[in-house]
């Protein structure tokens, strides 16, 4: 495991207060809470379930702190911060202390908003995630609830790195379906190894695409899927009636490009936007 670095000049206290409940998932829950010595200060607790039966507690750490080791070698505006660890004295619970957000892109959503703020949320997003893999790291479970705004709304987070990979090399291979089904590529249903950049810019297409419309273009990328079929198809179809911005449906579909090895990148999105 990796030199885990703790930022020294911020203090957590048993005493400091619980301000609310952020979020429950299948890997644990996460709390807000209040520093007593500075009241200013807020931070997020990640409660991680404790061990399974079948885990020592050298393997139950390694695998809750694989998120933390990452994200604490990150420094992106556009991706949470993690800011400490606490393991119990029983080594069967394990917190992490990060950075604070508030709800999530997908509850957000239930309120209007404009085209605009769409496309700049959907754009910090590429940014973080072309950061991630400028660093040789694939997220492989990006999705409206793994995205956040700071407390501040001025920039928004990506969390939740539990299925990320760090690439040993730049055509490294992922392996595995993981992730949430309706953002996972086609290939990930194919192929047990796959290109784990490509296939978030694909989840980064599926983003785009639900921000837009507040729907997801098909259930699942499968072939026995009959909307995803016929988009592959008639690749402009998704498009149709749907005041789909007419800027943006050439790059969605270079985006959600079915063959992997055809797919653009980040960087090529990027130049693309900046046109």
């Amino acid at each position: 495991m990796a030199i885990l670095k703790h930022d020294t000049r911020l203090k957590f206290s048993k005493h400091d207060k619980r301000v609310s409940t952020l979020g429950k998932g299948v890997s644990g829950s996460v709390e807000l809470y209040q520093s007593k010595h500075n009241p200013d200060f807020k931070y997020a607790v990640k409660i991680y379930h404790s061990k399974e039966p079948y885990e020592t507690k050298k393997d139950y750490k390694l695998r809750i702190l694989h998120e933390y080791t990452i994200i604490n070698q990150l420094t992106h505006p556009n991706i949470i911060r993690a800011y400490n660890y606490d393991v119990s004295f029983s080594g069967t619970t394990i917190k992490v202390f990060l950075e604070p957000g508030t709800a999530n892109l997908f509850q957000l959503l239930k309120s209007p908003v404009d085209v605009n703020t769409m496309l700049d949320i959907w754009i910090q997003i590429l940014l973080g995630v072309s950061y991630l893999h400028n660093k040789n790291i694939c997220h492989r479970d990006l999705k409206l609830e793994n995205i956040v705004y700071d407390l501040q709304h001025t920039h928004v987070k990506i969390i939740d790195f539990a299925t990320a990979q760090r690439l040993t090399h730049a055509d490294h291979d992922s392996v595995g379906l993981v992730g949430s089904e309706k953002y996972a590529s086609p290939e990930m249903y194919t192929s047990i190894k796959y290109n784990g950049k490509s296939a978030d810019v694909w989840s980064l297409g599926i983003v785009l695409y639900y921000l837009l419309v507040r729907r997801f273009p098909w259930e699942l990328a499968t072939w026995n899927n009959p909307e995803y079929q016929h988009y592959a198809d008639h690749r402009t179809a998704i498009f149709d009636g749907v005041g789909y911005p007419l800027g943006f449906v050439d790059i969605t579909s270079q985006i959600l490009e079915p063959d992997p090895s055809k797919r653009v990148s980040c960087g090529d999105i990027e130049k693309y936007i900046e046109g």
